[in-house]
């Protein structure tokens, strides 16, 4: 029994077993589909096209090349027969060389009081120094760095895919897909034996040390990464009240926790502030001193799942909102993560001609992933070619030459060709749809929506912020600009910003060297009120205003305002 894959100008083969799913036997070819609920057959992220060969699709036999017979989806779908060929479209596989984030800011370490103590550090045992590995575990990718535990400096970094993103792509389907013990064990098998204990051999090798020398591991994440990583069901979280197993996780062993260092090493976790506010938050307010600041700071973690904490007037207020994959490209027609080959620029001149810039050295484009769209869809706001309700000028994209007819016959979607099949990387077209604008515009208003009800709750306005600290890998690659030309980021003077870099990271490799940063997180998760966005009377009606570019509200951003009007004055004359 052979199986032929084509992803674009790439091909792959493989033997399915019996009654193997094609995104199981694709998972053994070496490919990652987009399976975000699980394979439970709902999201639709991991479509098929059937080629050739005869299948079995749920609980009929299907022809390739029958009518209704492609696309399908591949967690439901086996192959019949001795020989059959499948072609996954781009948006189908997820890309597994990201454009990792591992950098902060170095001068956390300059405020450290007194270094935490481990046995046997002092360099002069003979051995030579010691070390320790933190570890960033996000939802997407987990970040890795190790620390010379005496002189302080990162001195090793690695990163790779979280490889639970086989299972389930965000932190909902995870939390679905852990519901039994066995699931639970596989997606902490996933974690630890399969991503970080990988890591930490990656950074040992390129120290040329051996594991025994590693004496302590901290890990920084959210609520539901942190319970996987430890074995803990995240089941409550996942339902009213939203409540975790614990917010203050145990120190165990290397040893117990099966990682490939010295075996009395001490495996330590950031802990989490609730459900939805997780030891990444709990990372960030350290890293920031959120807490001894002297005017009004907003920390904001832009991602699927976005976390927010307000410091005002001695008071701490936090929130988490769902914003889904959309920043990370995930959910698009054409959209990919942050990796070479992705569109990650997007420029539109007067003339309406358009230019990108492409991660890496690659040519052509294989996708757009979030900043891109971000640009895009400011770039073509400003250009008049998008409106405020995210709707594409038809007319004007016809006559630019740029219209590309998308989605399906009993649900077409316009949109606007960035590149041809043969200007692409994958061979097929690359676009944007209205469909795709419309699942940022969700994202962005969760996000926007989620900060301006915080603030209400503490009777403010925006203009009260003296900085908004923006924590994160996609903050990074954010254009401020553009963020606020759609509305994803408040209309406040752009110094008032501060990008914070991996605030996760930061805090984890400061849980390993500095002496007094493991009871500060355990003091600091007591202080923030936690508020449910859904119990708030204005979230609602602000996630509505904040589908709109920018704002339904425009009392939020006169600035651009004025600039419309100031526009549409000068064509009418």
């Amino acid at each position: 029994m052979s199986l032929h894959i084509t992803v674009g100008r790439e091909r792959y083969t493989v033997e399915p077993r019996d009654g193997e799913p094609l995104a199981v036997a694709a998972s053994r070819a070496g490919l990652t589909l987009n399976s975000r609920c699980g394979g439970n057959g709902i999201c639709g992220g991991c479509a098929v096209h059937l080629e050739s060969g005869r299948f079995a699709l749920e609980e009929r036999t299907v022809e390739a090349g029958e009518e209704g017979a492609s696309p399908v989806l591949a967690c439901r779908t086996c192959l019949l027969g001795d020989a059959g060929a499948i072609r996954f479209p781009h948006s189908s596989v997820v890309e597994t060389r990201a454009q990792i984030d591992d950098l902060f800011d170095p001068a956390v370490f300059e405020r450290i009081a007194s270094a935490r103590a481990f046995a046997d550090e002092s360099a002069g045992n003979g051995q030579g120094p010691l070390y320790g590995v933190a570890v960033d575990i996000g939802t997407t990718t987990v970040v890795a760095v190790l620390v010379d535990l005496h002189t302080r400096e990162v001195v090793q970094k690695a990163a790779m895919y979280n490889q639970q993103i086989g299972r389930a792509d965000d932190v909902a389907s995870r939390i679905s897909y852990a519901s039994t013990p066995e699931k639970l064990r596989e997606l902490q098998q996933l974690l630890v034996d399969k991503t970080v204990s990988p890591l930490i051999d990656v950074l040992c090798a390129r120290a040329d040390i051996s594991g025994e020398r590693v004496r302590a591991v901290v890990a920084s994440g959210n609520t539901v990464m942190t319970h996987l990583f430890y074995g803990l069901s995240p089941e409550g979280i996942g339902s009213i009240p939203f409540e975790p197993v614990t917010n203050i996780y145990p120190s165990l062993s290397a040893a117990q926790m099966n990682v490939p260092i010295h075996p009395d090493a001490a495996v330590e976790a950031v802990p989490s502030v609730a459900g939805y506010i997780g030891g990444d938050l709990t990372s960030g307010m350290y890293v920031t001193r959120l807490d001894r600041r002297s005017e009004t700071t907003l920390l904001v973690d832009i991602g699927t799942n976005g976390e927010m904490i307000l410091w005002h007037d001695g008071r701490i207020t936090a929130c988490a909102t769902a914003a889904g994959p959309a920043f990370e490209g995930a959910g698009l027609s054409c959209g990919c993560r942050a990796a070479d080959g992705a569109i990650e620029r997007v420029r539109i001149d007067e003339r309406l001609n358009i230019d990108y810039s492409i991660i890496g050295e690659a040519r052509a484009p294989k996708g757009i992933c979030g900043s891109g769209i971000v640009d895009f869809i400011a770039e073509g706001l400003r250009a008049g070619l998008i409106n405020e309700r995210g709707r594409f000028d038809v007319a004007s994209l016809r006559e630019i030459g740029r219209y590309h007819a998308a989605g399906s016959a009993d649900r077409p979607s316009h949109a606007f060709l960035l590149a041809s099949a043969e200007e692409s990387m994958t061979g097929e077209p690359m676009y944007v749809s209205e469909f795709d604008i419309s699942q940022l515009l969700k994202a962005k208003a969760a996000t926007f929506s989620g900060m301006r009800t915080l603030l209400e709750h503490a009777g403010l306005r925006f203009e009260a912020l003296s900085a908004i600290c923006l924590a994160g890998g996609f903050a990074r690659h954010l254009n401020l600009d553009n963020a606020v030309e759609i509305g994803l980021m408040p209309e406040i003077p752009l110094d008032r910003y501060e990008i914070v870099g991996n605030a996760s990271l930061a805090g984890a490799v400061l849980g390993l060297v500095d002496a007094e940063a493991i009871a500060e997180y355990e003091a600091l998760i007591k202080k923030p009120e936690v508020i449910e966005l859904n119990l708030e009377p204005t979230f609602e009606s602000n996630f509505i205003d904040s589908l709109a570019l920018p704002n339904m509200d425009e009392s939020l951003f006169p600035e651009h305002v004025r600039r419309r009007s100031a526009d549409r004055q000068e064509v009418s004359r």
